[in-house]
């Protein structure tokens, strides 16, 4: 079958389609999407926030999608770009956010993260044996490898003349990397690290916590209006007295 439209028909229905569209982002039941920082993989995410998306759709009555993003940068310029209502992001980005984009701080998640250094738990985890080798990082852009490189610039190894980066995609690609001995050690917060597999997780130890950093900020975007804003502040403030947000916070490790 033949289909043919004319280019006054095509313009007419991209233009009711993005009437409807721009209708549909302003009714009381369009979608209220949640940013998450990708500190962890998004299935963890997804896990760890579907009760926070659940508590958030009774509250408000719309649905919520829970998103997140590649990487630190990728979601920053996301955060920039106002993509959500609503985010959770570590506070150097958020700081910024702030700043540049007019996003407000309404809570902060305690307690406070822990900056790990993290090697194999049947091996010798004397510092020198970074030098000339890699540091696995899963998020080179976080606050916490951030630290964690000046603290190792205080104990004497600089990035770039004692050791390198590998940046590591999952937990399948650390084992590889500490167990092949590329890389003797690896920087993670406290959040990374209880999110890995139990067998993973056995296999490490934490050697070093060499920083605790704020914990993560709760943020609204300034394209909220007051109403919104004081709706989900008042949800927020009563999260930690529900199920629902008990739920959330024992998965999350808030």
């Amino acid at each position: 079958m033949n289909f043919h439209l004319s280019l006054g028909a095509v313009c007419c229905f991209i233009f009711t389609l993005v009437s409807a569209t721009s209708v549909r982002s302003q009714t009381p039941n369009s979608e209220f999407v949640i940013g998450v920082v990708p500190n962890v993989s998004a299935r963890i995410i997804a896990t760890n926030y579907q009760p926070l998306a659940q508590y958030f759709e009774n509250g408000l009555g719309r649905p919520v999608q829970i998103t997140t993003a590649k990487n630190f940068a990728t979601f920053h310029q996301q955060a920039l770009a106002k993509d959500f209502q609503l985010m959770v992001t570590a506070p150097n980005l958020g700081r910024v956010a702030v700043k540049d984009a007019g996003w407000e701080v309404l809570y902060v998640f305690e307690p406070s993260i822990p900056g790990l250094l993290v090697g194999l738990a049947n091996q010798n985890n004397d510092l020198s044996k970074l030098k000339g080798k890699k540091l696995a990082l899963a998020n080179p852009q976080s606050l916490v490898a951030l630290a964690g490189m000046n603290w190792l610039k205080e104990q004497g190894y600089l990035q770039g003349k004692d050791y390198e980066i590998l940046q590591i995609a999952n937990d399948d690609s650390l084992g590889i990397a500490l167990t092949s001995d590329e890389a003797p050690f690896a920087m993670m917060s406290m959040g990374e690290f209880k999110a890995k597999d139990p067998q993973l997780q056995s296999s490490l130890k934490i050697l070093n916590e060499f920083v605790k950093l704020p914990g993560f900020f709760i943020m609204a975007s300034p394209t909220l209006n007051s109403a919104d804003k004081q709706k989900i502040q008042s949800l927020l403030k009563q999260l930690p007295s529900t199920e629902l947000g008990s739920t959330f916070f024992k998965r999350a490790g808030f």
